[in-house]
């Protein structure tokens, strides 16, 4: 593999993209294009992550090669859910969902050097952070499952 400036490697295959932690110890590469990523508004994601949302970006499994793994601890915050985080930097690395097992949810935010798309719609609305305000031109949805579209600017939840 050859590294790029822009974060993406040139590999036999076509582009892969990297990340990592905030140390160093673990780094990830995802072969192909990013799917644009998604915005979630839920309480899990606002608690674990501290802020106002977690920006997720989904990658198949069979597009996704984690190194340092044997660095990652585990959180299970729900029966279905486990949280993997670098132990030494405490870096939220990836998540697996077990509803989900053909893909992987990583934290934008890892993919920091990579070609990250800008997010495709703001989830979980409905239980966003009342300080919060969402994009006024974003598509969103919410609901009992939070997937459900809302209708209007903003989904009537800009303010």
């Amino acid at each position: 593999m050859r590294g790029t400036e822009n974060g993406t490697v040139q590999s036999m295959t076509g582009m892969t993209r990297s990340g990592r932690c905030h140390c160093g110890e673990v780094t990830l590469h995802v072969n192909g294009l990013l799917r644009p990523p998604i915005n979630c508004h839920c309480g899990l994601c606002r608690r674990l992550s501290g802020a106002a949302f977690t920006t997720w970006l989904s990658v198949p499994v069979d597009d996704f090669v984690l190194q340092g793994e044997e660095q990652l601890c585990c959180y299970s915050p729900t029966p279905h859910l486990q949280r993997f985080f670098c132990r030494h930097c405490g870096t939220h690395v990836l998540t697996r969902d077990a509803r989900c097992s053909h893909i992987v949810g990583l934290p934008a935010g890892v993919m920091a050097d990579a070609d990250v798309p800008p997010p495709s719609g703001e989830y979980f609305v409905s239980h966003k952070a009342s300080w919060h305000t969402l994009p006024a031109a974003a598509a969103c949805f919410g609901g009992d499952t939070g997937f459900e579209p809302i209708p209007g600017p903003a989904g009537g939840h800009g303010a």
